[in-house]
């Protein structure tokens, strides 16, 4: 009888051994599927995301063209203001209705106003025309400004930094409000206008370096392109202005005459918007804007 029941007593600790390894054998079953499963559905959402972001990527790489060919013109402009008082360089002083006439001209005959560092990408047009005002006292957010928001369109602008917030000069806020709209693009006249072509290198870099990372703080935005004051460069202005510019502008020179492969970038021709400049003459530029594209 004894020897029946510890015989009783090893059948059921071998029984219950083989169902402890049972479930224990189902249990890493289980664990081993399921973290295969995982990998896999992972491997899948890697899959996943590398296609989409290859797809955001292909949408957001912007096909260049191989070739563009263009001229645009460039009017430069000064104080826009009705009476020019007892200065001497009244030509620099065009009236507000002078400016509005342009403007609408502009728009009603289907030009596209661009920024000055625009024509960088300028396959993006077919009639491109570009409005800079150098200097840029307070009479253009008081006399220009209205118009560009009133038509809808745009212009660049460059700013003497040392005389901001200065004497009928424009002010911080002013500056920032405007580069808000979306419609005038704040770029630099250097620090003091001075003829940089007469500045040491020290100097000559003060100038350049110093409007730039004044512009960009105030605006919060990059500031690419340099107005020389007077319109006066040499080989070593445009050395020191490429290191901290992607743009230039002259002072005349007539419409653009753009290639993407030959201009140089950093002198840029404009054309003098006059006081005395009437309309038709006005238009003879106007004609002159193309695009030619080859992709």
């Amino acid at each position: 009888m004894i020897i029946l029941k510890q015989k009783n007593k090893l059948i059921f600790k071998i029984l219950i051994s083989v169902l402890i390894f049972i479930v224990l054998a189902v249990v890493v079953i289980i664990a081993t599927t399921s973290q295969k499963s995982y990998d896999l559905n992972l491997k899948k959402d890697k899959n996943n995301d590398n296609k989409k972001q290859d797809i955001f990527e292909s949408k957001t790489v912007e096909a260049k063209p191989s070739q563009v060919k263009a001229n645009v013109p460039i009017f430069m402009y000064h104080f826009i203001l009705d009476d020019y008082g007892t200065n001497w360089d009244f030509e620099n002083f065009v009236k507000p209705s002078t400016l509005e006439e342009q403007i609408k001209y502009i728009v009603d005959n289907g030009y596209e106003t661009i920024f000055a560092r625009e024509v960088n990408n300028l396959q993006k047009y077919n009639k491109p025309v570009c409005l800079t005002f150098d200097d840029c006292f307070v009479y253009f957010y008081n006399n220009a400004y209205p118009l560009f928001k009133k038509y809808n369109v745009k212009a660049t602008i460059f700013i003497i930094t040392d005389y901001i917030g200065g004497e009928n000069y424009l002010t911080e806020a002013q500056i920032k409000e405007m580069s808000d709209s979306g419609l005038i693009d704040v770029q630099s006249h250097t620090k003091n206008h001075l003829d940089l072509t007469s500045l040491s290198n020290e100097k000559l870099e003060e100038q350049l370096k110093a409007s730039k990372e004044r512009l960009e703080k105030i605006t919060g935005k990059q500031v690419d392109t340099i107005c020389y004051p007077y319109g006066r460069f040499n080989n070593n202005v445009i050395s020191k202005a490429k290191e901290l510019y992607e743009i230039g502008l002259a002072m005349d020179g007539g419409t653009l005459k753009y290639n993407s492969n030959t201009t140089n970038i950093l002198e840029l021709d404009r054309i003098y918007a006059t006081r005395t400049m009437s309309l038709n003459e006005y238009k003879t530029y106007l004609n002159k804007s193309y695009v030619d594209v080859k992709w």
